[in-house]
């Protein structure tokens, strides 16, 4: 009788913990798996990011084109923020209105109301869609736990901004900003507040000394990624690739035009083949891979197994 108690209270115990656990995994969102492989980046799974949404299937930063992406499945989306005239941040890649929307002039000249009477292109830019130009609190609550966002535009002015509307949002967790400029400039502008955010230096084919922007980033920030664009093969950016995979960060490429990867480009993939382009990049160390393909990336990645 005292061993048949034992084992119903052992039972128990093990009914419990297994509730308990499967209530902290119906608490982990789709977007806090995706930062846990952002974090732990490996060979046997690859992410994609998608470029300003999946602007084939509607326009660039557009709603719908981020919509898209949560769709597909993609991990993170890559969108462009700036300010209006009255200080609201907004999804327009370009400094002026007049090749995304049916607009023209610069946005910094227009109010957020203004912004919202027009409407935005389609990729061929010949016809106006339905889609408004939203802001990055609308775009974060379409997010919100689904997908991560990759903010650029960014850097120089707007960082504080975006911040407090991820604040807002409670998306704080579900952002990477990113830019160009060395650890000491980003501290010396923003301060503490780089240490609240999810940041990835950009390590461009014009970094002045790779080793020591990466070294110092890596001391003072320790970002989980860097995004890396290479020329040649044979430039020292392509080098620091290595040296990334071994400190376990991850490496996020972006193959939308040969001088960003030594010409392994999305075109490539699909004129000579995957394996020439994306797969070439994954052997060579990429954990990320920014397309304007994500469908087609997506499905290249689950036949060789790593998705």
């Amino acid at each position: 009788m005292k061993n048949i108690k034992i084992t119903l209270a052992v039972l128990l115990l093990l009914f419990v913990n297994l509730g308990m656990a499967q209530s902290s995994i119906q608490l982990q969102t789709k977007a806090d798996s995706i930062l846990h492989r952002l974090k732990n980046p490996t060979k046997k799974q690859v992410m994609v990011v998608s470029h300003r949404g999946d602007w084939r299937y509607a326009p660039e930063n557009s709603l719908m084109a981020i919509q898209r992406c949560i769709d597909l499945g993609v991990d993170i989306v890559e969108i462009d923020v700036r300010l209006t005239k009255d200080g609201h941040l907004v999804l327009l890649h370009d400094e002026t209105l007049n090749r995304t929307t049916n607009g023209s002039g610069k946005l910094s000249d227009k109010t957020l109301e203004e912004v919202k009477q027009l409407r935005l292109k389609n990729a061929c830019g010949v016809r106006h869609s339905r889609q408004q130009v939203p802001t990055l609190r609308e775009v974060m609550l379409l997010a919100k736990d689904k997908i991560m966002i990759n903010l650029d535009k960014v850097e120089g002015a707007t960082v504080r901004e975006a911040y407090e509307v991820l604040k807002e949002t409670q998306t704080l967790n579900q952002v990477i900003f990113k830019g160009r400029e060395t650890a000491d400039f980003m501290l010396n502008k923003y301060g503490d507040l780089m240490k609240e955010i999810i940041y990835m230096p950009i390590l461009i084919d014009n970094t002045t000394n790779p080793s020591e922007f990466v070294s110092t980033y890596n001391k003072k920030l320790n970002p989980l990624a860097y995004e890396v664009t290479f020329p040649t093969i044979t430039s020292e950016n392509f080098k620091q690739i290595k040296h990334l995979n071994k400190q376990g960060i991850s490496v996020l490429t972006i193959p939308l035009w040969d001088a960003l990867v030594a010409g392994r480009t999305d075109e490539v993939a699909l004129l000579e083949g995957p394996d020439k382009a994306w797969g070439w990049l994954i052997e060579n160390g990429a954990n990320a891979i920014m397309t304007d393909r994500p469908e087609e990336l997506i499905n290249y990645l689950k036949r060789k197994g790593l998705r």
